[in-house]
């Protein structure tokens, strides 16, 4: 007997079943071990006596699962994932990854792993029935020194040291070896263990491998596979998994459409927002209406799409047509984005029908980019209605989601997202240099935005690659885009029978106009004989227009502002400073020195810059303003809404000018009509000067429309309208005050210069007349050389009949289609037989615009139409420009310049799309012959200086009048070559501008690696086994890696899990840090430190091909415990560091300030609101109360009792939403990276 002592019952509390295995072990060699389960921590507790042994035979049996487990989580035990113990003994070891005691059990795992590879470890599975026995059997039959152990401990390290169990150990080696000779006698532990065993599976070397591959073995997986499982945990979504489409809806899908529907749909399950954002042309309604079909065949059918007006009747058509055999009313219902009164009744439905039933599943936001401005009603009206259906998802569908800011995504994603201002989070770095931060998505877009401004401000190109990484990080998560080269370059279309090229080709050509000479003369001449009289002996064929359109704020008339500079320019003043221009200009004159002959356009456009506007601007002819320097004026230090005003009075010239100047191009009969425009309104304004009141234009509106001449009445109304305010505001009423009335501004000719405004009054009044008569003159029949330029140009093309019997044309401005319909009908009748009947002209005010569509293109509206009814010449504005299928025709024309290439490309795509018939197709554009170039510089310039005052001046367009004249903010050179005389160049740079990409077409191509290999490995079990990589691995990077990296750095991908508070939401983050020791002091004391990474650049390094995937020895050489530690801590900091949503601004802290003293002084408002403002639609309640503190502050001294509970309510459900912080509850090491 090698033992007198050993315990004979074994519960882990007065001792531990593993205190006596290590008392048992060394005296022994043999061991048999019967188990329900293993793990490796319990193998540790005994490793070491182990090595000594001769032979361990484990076998291992199965722990029952309730039946009611597997009922409620519904898990089959025969699936191949659930296959026991593979999954949970994987499953346990990956455990191990992020051990503190990872190094032990490593060197444990080593050691196993060498007792099989010797066959001294022999490992079974013994499956059925289940063993539920557990045994330690130390000794071999005849040694009569045997020991046995049976009970309840599992061979874990729970089961050998912490559980409750009961074990009973015999060392009587009589029972232990006792072999029976008879059905009658018992066997003993041996016999009873050996028989099992010989029933029971081999599974050494699944039991081997199993260890190898987890975190704890020795051999690292094939970088190439690492490179995939690290796409996969950082691209989740392309694992996500869909159903497919049908094999009907297949059949009407492209291919791309068919990928991008897919991709939509997982987007819309896991964001509950997605937005489709294909190049013009490519079937965006198709591809939306494959995903409202499914949601319906899933029995998500109550489907809202919400498309512009001039749409809706084109998707009823789509959706009822043959193709879905959709009903509106049963399968979906459809509300234009203008019909704010059926949105509202939607609105009061939800609010009253609070069942899931009710609710909407799906909406459908067709040409999304119209819902791009938060503060618009349309916008909060239409987040208000999602916000009702807090379970519905949003689809979003636009080609151009950015016109003029990257904030209009945001604002168009935020809407999607119910008006949630938080996002997902981003890297981003600052080009100051700031160290890589993780930001929210929206707030790193506002940042970029922000840099972007201050570049353009600057003059500066701005670098948009700087800040790819971060772009596509967020953009990737909601974007789903195919352009027009990618579809062709991947051949995911379909051509139809007969169809030789995907799209039409598009041939660009010039229709150059010129005026007469003698026109030319004509206007020429005037100018020359108004020198002396109307230009007070300035000749305005001298002006130096490049130096006009510096002076961006003005004081004074033109006449007065030319002659000054003129005359200090002489005496040697320096005018740069004095006047805001550019130093470049220093030595110019304002008046050119050589006369030079001047066609007509330049020469009118010089005679419009002699215009004052004095109308637009009176409170410029207060004394304190006028004739006054800008820095005089800055030096005054006006606030608020005055400073707001002024400037806009002292720039507006500016945008009268550019809209003049664009439809002047257009037509001079559209540029006549904003000059009679401007000579109603002169009128207007001096007649209530003669009387004795300055009254600005919009209330001259006011008077003229509702009180004729009685203007005393309207002064009474303005003083009751005050009146009523007041005590209304101390009742805190005040927004049911309606104002009426208009506020009395007498003509003092103590504060106004009331002598001059009347001069300058007289002098616009001149200056109107005598461009009428000019323009007149140009009107006459003959005369208009654009006119008759563009008709010889169409009829040449459609009697070549090359591109088809069809003709569209597009104007920016209704007024120039009004007067081509009042013209053409007589020009043309003798060369178009039935033009008048075969025309048809849509302004912006037309309401038949899918009418007249159908009748235009009956093919591609899928609409009957009688041949007497079917239109062939269509004339339209940019109403026509969006969304519309024309593609019966081939011909284009644009009748004026287009300062726009989004525009541009959509008015191309009304022909140029899916379906088209045609091989090619032409594009023509109306350019002037001479003055291209003038138009293109000066329009760029004015553009300029209007971006450049834009945060100070906003384009009131109460106050202007004209149409909304469209600012852009872009580059135009290369776009220039469209209008080149050469049609191939002119076609090549269109298709190079519709080809080129912006920062929306920049794709992540690892997700589209990801993708491809996904694809192509669909059924051989590869992505299975890629995914079965186990969570904490270690691996070596791809044998192209820098050999200067430092080998003790290692790359860790980490996954940071945790929870809102207030809400128990589940949030997840990744993240990659760069892990190593420094360089200056490597060594067993060195430190270690941790750093963030972009996940695009680790991607880089961590990239590679699917030949470098050969396995190695695991020979990583560093404290692996201390580098996960150390890298769990960096990812711990950046999880739990929340950058506050909203901003507060100067206003707002101000604002802040006055009310703080009507709340407890222990609220941080600063902070509540910083960190609580979540929602646009807080954000707006806020910085209205904001405006309505600091008005009524500066006003009464004192905040209303209504602003006060309003500030009340919204602080309320801000510290509710403070409460929702993130809370981390655990950091796991996915995979770690080390050079080769």
């Amino acid at each position: 007997m090698k033992n007198m002592a050993y315990p004979q019952f074994i519960d882990n509390s007065r001792k531990k079943l593993s205190n006596v295995l290590n008392e048992i072990a060394p005296k022994y060699k043999v061991l048999r071990i019967a188990t329900g389960y293993w793990d490796l921590a319990g193998t540790l507790e005994l490793i070491n006596d182990f090595e000594q042994y001769n032979k361990i035979q484990l076998l291992i049996g199965k722990e029952p699962i309730a039946h009611r487990l597997q009922t409620q989580y519904n898990i089959n035990m025969a699936a191949p994932e659930n296959l026991f113990p593979d999954a949970d003994i994987k499953h346990d070891l990956q455990e191990y990854g992020n051990s503190e005691e990872l190094e032990q059990l490593r060197d444990t795992a080593k050691k196993l792993v060498k007792l099989m590879k010797s066959n001294t470890l022999e490992v079974k599975i013994y499956r059925t029935p289940r063993l539920h026995a557990k045994a330690y059997i130390f000794g071999e039959l005849g040694d009569a020194d045997s020991v046995g152990i049976i009970g309840s401990s599992n061979f874990t390290r729970a089961g050998l040291t912490s559980n409750a169990e009961l074990n009973f150990l015999t060392e009587d080696y009589h029972i232990v070896e006792f072999k029976p000779t008879s059905d009658k006698q018992q066997n003993g532990h041996i016999v009873w263990f050996d028989e099992l065993w010989q029933d029971a599976e081999d599974w050494t070397g699944e039991f081997s491998k199993i260890i190898i591959d987890s975190p704890v073995g020795d051999f690292t997986y094939g970088a190439y596979d690492v490179y995939i499982k690290t796409l996969m945990e950082v691209f989740p979504e392309e694992l996500q998994s869909v159903d497919p489409f049908d094999k009907d809806t297949e059949e009407i899908l492209h291919p791309f459409q068919n990928q991008n529907a897919l991709d939509l749909r997982r987007k819309l399950d896991r964001l509950g927002v997605a937005m489709l954002s294909d190049s013009v042309g490519l079937g965006k309604t198709i591809t939306a209406a494959a995903i409202i079909k499914q949601y319906i065949e899933d029995g998500q059918d109550n489907i809202c799409i919400i498309p512009p007006a001039s749409l809706k009747r084109q998707w009823i058509d789509e959706l009822e047509g043959e193709r879905w055999n959709l009903r509106e009313g049963k399968d979906f219902r459809i509300i234009s984005q203008q019909d704010s009164g059926r949105i509202q009744e939607q609105i009061e439905y939800f609010q009253n029908h609070k069942s899931t039933r009710s609710s909407i599943d799906l909406f459908v936001i067709d040409e999304a980019h119209n819902l791009r401005n938060q503060g618009s009603s349309r916008y909060q009206q239409i987040l208000e209605l999602f916000q009702e259906n807090p379970q519905a998802k949003i689809l979003l569908l636009t080609a151009t989601p950015i016109n003029n800011s990257l904030m209009d995504f945001a604002n168009q994603i935020q809407l999607g997202s119910k008006g949630d201002l938080v996002s997902l989070n981003v890297p981003y770095i600052s080009k100051k240099g700031s160290n890589l931060e993780y930001i929210d998505f929206f707030e790193a877009l506002k940042r970029i935005q922000s840099e972007a401004t201050r570049a353009e401000k600057r003059g500066e190109q701005f670098d948009w690659d700087f800040h790819r990484n971060t772009l596509v990080s967020g953009i990737r998560h909601y974007l789903v885009r195919s352009t027009r080269q990618g579809v062709i370059k991947n051949e995911q279309m379909n051509l139809s029978e007969g169809q030789t090229n995907l799209f039409p080709t598009s041939t660009i050509e010039q229709f150059p106009y010129s005026y007469l000479q003698e026109d030319d003369d004509f206007v020429y001449q005037s100018l020359l004989k108004a020198k002396n009289t109307m230009f007070e002996n300035m000749s305005p064929t001298l002006l130096n227009l490049d130096l006009a359109s510096e002076l961006t704020q003005r004081t004074s008339h033109p006449l007065d502002l030319y002659r000054k500079i003129a005359e200090e320019k002489k005496s040697g003043i320096a005018l740069s400073e004095k006047y805001g221009f550019s130093n470049k200009f220093e030595n110019e004159s304002i008046f050119l020195a050589v006369e030079e002959k001047l066609s007509v356009i330049p020469a009118i456009f010089k005679a419009i810059n002699f215009l004052g506007f004095a109308p637009y601007k009176p409170d410029t002819y207060s004394y304190e303003i006028y004739n006054k320097t800008i820095s005089e004026i800055r030096a005054l230090n006006k606030k608020g809404n005055e400073a707001g005003k002024l400037r806009t009075q002292l720039a507006i010239h500016n945008m009268l000018h550019i809209t003049w100047l664009k439809r002047l191009e257009s037509s001079t009969a559209t540029l006549k009509k904003s000059v009679k425009n401007y000579q109603e309104r002169i009128s207007l304004f001096e007649k209530w000067l003669n009387k004795g009141y300055i009254v600005s234009l919009t209330d001259a509106a006011t008077l003229d429309n509702e009180y004729g001449e009685d203007i005393d009445k309207a002064f009474e109304d303005y003083e009751k309208y005050l009146s009523e305010l007041d005590e209304a505001v101390s009742q805190g009423t005040e927004q049911d005050v309606k104002k009426r009335g208009i506020e009395k501004k007498e003509a003092d000719e103590s504060i106004y210069n009331i002598s001059q405004l009347k001069i300058d009054i007289q002098r616009d009044k001149n200056i109107c007349a005598f461009l009428i008569d000019m323009l007149t003159k140009l009107e006459e029949k003959g005369h208009d050389g654009k006119l008759n330029a563009f008709v010889d140009a169409i009829v040449k093309r459609l009697d070549e009949n090359k591109y088809g019997k069809k003709l569209l044309v597009f104007s920016f401005f209704s007024d120039t289609i009004d007067y081509l319909r009042e013209r053409l009908p007589e020009v043309l009748e003798d060369r178009i037989p039935n033009f008048s009947r075969r025309a048809e002209f849509v302004s912006g005010n037309s309401t038949a615009v899918e009418d007249v569509s159908k009748r235009f293109s009956p093919n591609s509206k899928k609409a009957h139409v009688n041949k007497q009814d079917e239109l062939d010449f269509l004339f339209a504005t940019d109403v026509l420009s969006e969304g519309q299928n024309l593609q019966d025709a081939g011909f284009l024309v644009n009748y004026d310049l287009h300062w726009n290439p989004v525009r541009m490309i959509q008015r191309n795509g009304r022909i140029n799309r899916l379906g088209s018939t045609y091989d090619n197709i032409l594009i023509a554009n109306v350019k002037p012959h001479a003055d291209l170039e003038f138009y293109l510089k000066l329009v760029r310039r004015l553009e300029h200086k209007i971006a450049t005052i834009n945060n100070t001046v906003g384009n009131d367009q109460s106050i202007l009048g004209e149409k909304e004249n469209p600012i852009e903010f872009h580059d135009m050179t290369g776009a220039d070559v469209i209008y080149d005389d050469d049609s191939e160049k002119a076609s090549k740079a269109m298709e190079d501008l519709e080809n080129t990409g912006d920062i929306l077409d920049w794709v992540d191509n690892y997700s589209i690696e990801l993708r491809k290999f996904l694809n192509a490995h669909k059924d051989d079990g590869e992505i299975q086994r890629i995914q079965n990589i186990p969570e904490g691995k270690w691996n070596y990077l791809p044998k192209s890696t820098d050999s200067s990296q430092n080998p003790d750095e290692i790359l860790g991908l980490y996954r940071a899990k945790g929870k809102v508070s207030a809400t128990g939401a589940l949030i997840e983050d990744i993240g990659f840090v760069s892990i190593a020791k420094s360089a200056a002091s490597r060594g067993p004391f060195s430190s270690i430190r941790p750093g963030y990474i972009q996940e695009q650049d680790a991607l880089q390094i961590i990239q590679t091909t699917p030949d470098d995937n050969e396995r190695f020895s695991d020979e990583i050489s560093v404290n692996r415990s201390e580098y996960i530690a150390e890298g769990k801590a960096e990812i711990s900091v950046q999880f739990e560091s929340v950058a506050p949503v909203y901003s507060i601004k100067q206003q707002g802290n101000r604002a802040l300030e006055i009310i703080k003293g009507y709340f407890d002084p222990s609220y941080d408002l600063v902070g509540i609101i910083k960190k609580g403002i979540r929602y646009s639609n807080d954000k707006r309640t806020f910085e209205q109360i904001v405006r309505e503190v600091n008005k009524q502050n500066k006003e009464y001294g004192a905040v209303t009792p209504r602003v006060i509970k309003n500030f009340e309510a919204l602080l309320n459900k801000l510290l509710l939403a403070e409460s929702e912080e993130k809370k981390l509850e655990k950091v796991e090491g996915v995979l770690f990276y080390a050079k080769p």
